[in-house]
């Protein structure tokens, strides 16, 4: 599946055929969808149609039944009375199954004793048994069976339901019939007994689902009480209802179907019937107030619907294939060009920039889209060949500063060994210097006081000296990375007093040193000692130089458990704002006629970054001064 995605991002003309298929089809499957809807809701009253004819069609069958035995039975009632003699009705009871072949049995069961010598009942009972009809007397007691009673007492005609004559008698049937009964009155119209037309159940079936609306389609028949009258299954006629176990996935349209029916109602129902779906369509029967029901499996409803339906779509997918074939073809033919250039442009990512295209003489988009492809490559040929001679002078001249910056990288080396050569050849003899005028001092109630005086002046114009050679030194060692520190454990406390007692004061009359700390002696941290020293005496070594009056004060504090800060302040002249941002730089100085030679600040900004923090100058400070020395703990 991923590798058919690929494919079809990597065709446009697959890409827009499938767009178009996608248009077209939803299109059509929006109208064809419209268009089955409504055919279907037609072929629904179609089927409607034809199964309400049908149902009528059985309904006129059946009612041609019933009005064949009314009649009969009337005819013969008329006869009857005008002979209401044993022999008679014997014969006429014979009589009445001869006239009409359709009719079971027929029975003339007159009241209690109206025949007396033949005792308290007397019933001339015609039954057809094959070919033969057999008629006799039945002398049971058949005043209390149903239809005998229920005319009798009614005073009027009823059609009985479906049951099998299993009352003691000299002829009974083992078949289920159904009756039409009717009281029989003499001429002064008084009841002396009742009529009982017996016909064959399964007659009545087979007339019934003589009639199909469609092939599969069958028919059903519910008494007053619900039970089956006509069914497919003759197993269920008469012993169950249509409440009798049902299907469970259609009880509850089952039994509301039901309750439709006996009520009288009539109408088209859906549901599963033998797990299919179907159209059930009911009417009641007025006469007898029976129900009965067609009933249409979908599949047969529908066969005509779902054959164009699935024809209709095998037509459409065929056509749909065809037109993205056609469509396919042709987008592929009509971006060739598009195709091309995205091969040209390909290579020419690579770095093919002289590639060539050929001129379209199309006139559409394509075509100038083509031929402006075209100028632009030309375009871009010219332009990729002049960077080409630019890098190549670049080249040369990146190579002739190469060479240069060789050469000047020499010079440097040779210089800052030459400074440090020359450094050690001074400081040399300054110290030695140093060391007889230290000698000399110790003896001086030997020497003059302007001997003296003489002396002290040249021992701090030596320290001077040599500490500015040292810082040289170190200038030219942080320049050449050749500076290492040397950790070691030492109290913040005393390194404060240590940097404040190594500064002779220049004013002491007019000038004190004052140490403030924040932290307990105990407080160690561990960096190099002897470069935060030298960051400490540079500061106050500054310091001491431009405060006249006031005091210097060094300070330690912890703002952060992992940073310590220093500080150094003065209460001199302070450093004018348009000089702050300088004043780190190298060889920089403030008053050109001041002692040093530019490298304190810088040289200290250095040191503090080799041992991982900072310096900075306290703007917010006024009184003069103020440096602060960051460091991680």
């Amino acid at each position: 599946m991923k590798r058919l995605m690929t494919y079809i991002q990597q065709h446009l003309s697959l890409r827009l055929g499938l767009l178009i298929l996608l248009v077209v089809g939803g299109v059509f499957c929006v109208s064809l969808s419209i268009l089955f809807y409504e055919s279907k809701q037609q072929v629904r009253q179609d089927a409607v149609h034809r199964a309400t004819q049908a149902l009528d069609e059985t309904v006129l069958h059946i009612s041609a039944i019933m009005d064949q035995t009314e009649e009969a039975t009337t005819e013969m009632e008329s006869v009857i009375q005008r002979h209401l003699q044993p022999d008679s009705l014997l014969v006429y009871s014979r009589r009445m199954l001869e006239l009409h072949p359709d009719i079971l049995g027929f029975t003339i069961a007159m009241k209690p004793d109206f025949f007396p010598k033949y005792g308290r009942s007397f019933s001339a009972y015609s039954l057809r048994q094959g070919d033969s009809i057999t008629t006799v007397i039945e002398q049971h007691n058949y005043f209390e069976q149903e239809w005998y009673k229920n005319p009798w007492e009614k005073k009027r005609a009823i059609w009985m339901e479906p049951y099998i004559d299993d009352a003691p008698g000299i002829l009974t049937s083992s078949e289920y019939n159904y009756s039409y009964v009717k009281p029989l009155y003499n001429s002064d119209g008084e009841p002396v007994g009742v009529l009982c037309t017996d016909l064959l159940l399964k007659w009545l079936s087979q007339a019934v689902t003589t009639v199909k609306a469609y092939p599969n389609s069958s028919a059903i028949m519910l008494g007053h009480d619900g039970r089956y009258i006509v069914h497919p299954d003759t197993a269920k006629l008469v012993r169950e209802t249509i409440f009798s176990d049902p299907d469970p996935q259609a009880s509850k349209d089952v039994i509301a179907l039901g309750h439709s029916m006996l009520e009288g109602q009539s109408g088209i129902w859906q549901m599963i019937v033998d797990g299919n779906p179907a159209h059930i369509f009911y009417r009641p029967l007025e006469r007898t107030g029976w129900s009965i029901a067609i009933v249409c499996p979908d599949s047969d409803v529908f066969s005509g619907y779902n054959r164009l339906l699935y024809t209709t779509w095998a037509v459409i997918s065929l056509s749909l294939l065809l037109l993205l074939i056609i469509c396919y073809q042709i987008i592929r033919r009509a971006i060739a060009p598009l195709n091309q250039l995205a091969v040209s442009a390909q290579r020419i990512a690579d770095g093919h920039f002289d590639e060539t295209l050929p001129h379209s003489n199309r006139l559409d988009t394509v075509g100038q889209l083509q031929n402006s492809f075209v100028v632009m490559q030309q375009s871009l040929a010219e332009h990729v060949s002049e960077i080409q001679q630019i890098n190549a002078e670049m080249e040369q001249q990146n190579q002739a500063l190469q060479h240069a910056y060789h050469l000047a990288r020499e010079a440097d080396i040779r210089k800052t060994a030459f400074v440090q050569d020359m450094a050690h050849q001074i400081r040399t003899p300054l110290n030695i210097i140093n060391g007889f005028t230290q000698v000399l001092s110790i003896v001086s109630h030997e020497i003059s006081e302007k001997e003296l005086t003489d002396i002290t002046s040249r021992m701090k114009s030596s320290s001077k000296a040599i500490k500015h050679i040292t810082r040289m030194l170190i200038a030219s060692s942080i320049g050449d990375s050749q500076l290492t520190t040397e950790q070691t454990t030492f109290s913040c406390n005393k390194l404060c007093h240590e940097a404040a007692a190594s500064i002779t004061l220049s004013n002491p009359d007019n000038v004190r040193i004052v140490v403030e700390s924040d932290m307990p002696d105990t407080f160690m941290i561990r960096t190099d000692k002897k470069a935060l020293l030298s960051i400490l005496d540079e500061l106050l070594d500054n310091a001491n130089k431009f405060t006249h009056e006031g005091c210097i004060t060094i300070g330690c504090r912890q703002p952060h458990a992992n940073t310590i800060i220093f500080t150094v302040s003065d209460t001199g002249p302070g450093i004018p704002e348009a000089e702050r941002n300088r004043i780190f730089n190298q060889f920089t100085k403030l008053d050109a006629f001041s002692e040093g030679i530019g490298l304190g600040l810088s040289l200290s900004q250095q040191t503090a970054r080799l041992l991982g923090g900072s310096i900075s100058l306290d703007e917010s400070y006024t009184c003069g001064s103020r440096f602060i020395i960051t460091l991680p703990i």
